[in-house]
């Protein structure tokens, strides 16, 4: 941990309490010495939050040290001098001996202020309270003197490492499905994006998908996804019918033909048997390597390449298929791939589509609402999609949402995304040093 967080380590921390508890979190593994203890100051808004992230604090006090969490409700009165003053205060007088410290980062306006001053009147002019907050633009953890002076400290990666599990669960999600960390059919995922980087090659493999894939060279009936019989969309049949299907790939262009693992082909190698993949074992469902086939190996793909870029790019933790339910929803939320840098959330949203900015769009911005909501201001987001344009889809959402925030990487990247990420990753760490 870098050492300019030592001399401001306290015994005691009051936490206000907001709607996104993450820079709580931050700010306990932060200024808390070992035996130190956090106390959560909330209102009746965010009661969840607090007990979700005492859990967590809780679970961790074997790696921290930390005596468990307190709860300190201010019911419903966030907005209440006299009673934030009144109750702050009260806290502090019986807090046992040693520093004391206040973040204000997640509480209102009038809780911030006047928990400040509960502090400040109860403690003896001899003492010395850590007054901090969380700048979310710059990454750094802000120490407000009583002189009217500000110190002002980086949080780096090496200094606190937060998982993707530990901010879900920060929130109360926990996702339906384990997340993957290996990618399948890597060879072939890379060999998809690099053909899908160029238009000529693009367009064979696309026809080839449709043609053969789709509508069985003519023959529905042939097909792993024809229409349905209301003619409204497409579905996949059956599993018994998707098993007896293969499709010859002489019309597949030839990088992605010469990738395409043998065990998932005829005995004579010239078509992509469906019985062969069942049998391959890398999906339990036909119908799961339907839709890998059909857009899901660009996650593959994206997953692959952080794999690359991992160690030297300093990533804490990195995954795909983020599945989480949601009461009232009948499918949640996904983040397609994710990881954390340091205590940031970067989520990546992708898609094949090429043509319909419209889809890219609605993906980029359901993409960057969840991801707010569970990384605050400090996430960052991006969309992987087939567009040529991909820097105009940035401007147009301009007037949006911070340009800092998003990035959309196009089809001229695909098969270059490790090096893209990682220009990303530093083109962030060099905006927050400004």
């Amino acid at each position: 941990m870098n050492n300019l967080f030592a001399s401001h380590l306290v015994k005691n921390l009051l936490l206000l309490v907001g709607e996104n508890p993450l820079p709580n979190y931050v700010a306990a593994r932060l200024l808390l010495e070992k035996g130190g203890t956090p106390y959560l100051i909330h209102t009746v808004d965010t009661e969840r939050e607090a007990f979700q992230l005492k859990e967590v604090l809780d679970d961790e006090r074997g790696d921290t040290g930390f005596e468990p969490a307190q709860l300190k409700s201010l019911e419903q009165y966030e907005s209440d001098a006299y009673r934030i003053q009144t109750e702050v205060g009260e806290l502090v007088k019986c807090l046992p001996a040693g520093r004391i410290g206040l973040n204000y980062t997640g509480g209102t306006k009038p809780m911030a202020v006047h928990a400040y001053r509960g502090v400040l009147n109860t403690t003896s002019k001899e003492s010395e309270p850590v007054f901090s907050y969380l700048d979310p633009r710059r990454l750094k953890l802000c120490i407000d003197r009583q002189d009217g002076k500000r110190t002002r400290i980086s949080v780096r990666p090496e200094d606190l490492s937060v998982s993707l599990k530990t901010i879900f669960r920060l929130h109360g999600r926990l996702w339906s499905t384990e997340p993957r960390q290996d990618p399948i059919y890597a060879g072939l995922s890379s060999a998809l994006a690099q053909v899908m980087s160029e238009e000529e090659t693009a367009t064979a493999w696309l026809a080839w998908l449709h043609q053969s894939f789709w509508d069985g060279n003519g023959h529905l009936e042939q097909a792993a996804k024809p229409i349905k019989k209301n003619g409204k969309g497409r579905d996949w049949t059956s599993k018994s019918k998707l098993k007896q299907l293969i499709f010859p790939l002489e019309k597949m262009p030839k990088l992605v033909r010469e990738q395409f693992p043998k065990s998932l082909l005829t005995e004579d190698g010239h078509a992509l048997s469906m019985e062969a993949v069942l049998k391959d074992g890398a999906f339990r469902k036909l119908k799961n390597y339907c839709e890998w086939l059909d857009g899901l190996w660009l996650e593959h793909h994206v997953l692959n390449e952080l794999g690359i870029i991992a160690e030297s790019a300093g990533l804490s933790e990195y995954g795909m298929s983020f599945k989480v339910p949601l009461e009232g929803t009948r499918d949640g939320f996904e983040f397609d791939v994710a990881f954390t840098y340091g205590y940031q959330l970067f989520a990546i949203s992708c898609t094949t589509e090429n043509i319909n900015r419209g889809l890219c769009k609605s993906k980029l911005l359901e993409a960057y609402v969840r991801a707010l909501q569970m990384g605050g201001q400090e996430a960052r987001i991006a969309l992987v999609c087939g567009l040529n344009e991909p820097e105009s889809l940035e401007a147009e959402l301009a007037d949006l949402v911070s340009k800092q925030q998003i990035r959309v990487f196009g089809r001229q990247q695909l098969p270059r995304l490790a090096d893209e990420i990682s220009r990303w990753i530093a083109e962030n760490d060099a905006e927050l040093k400004r």
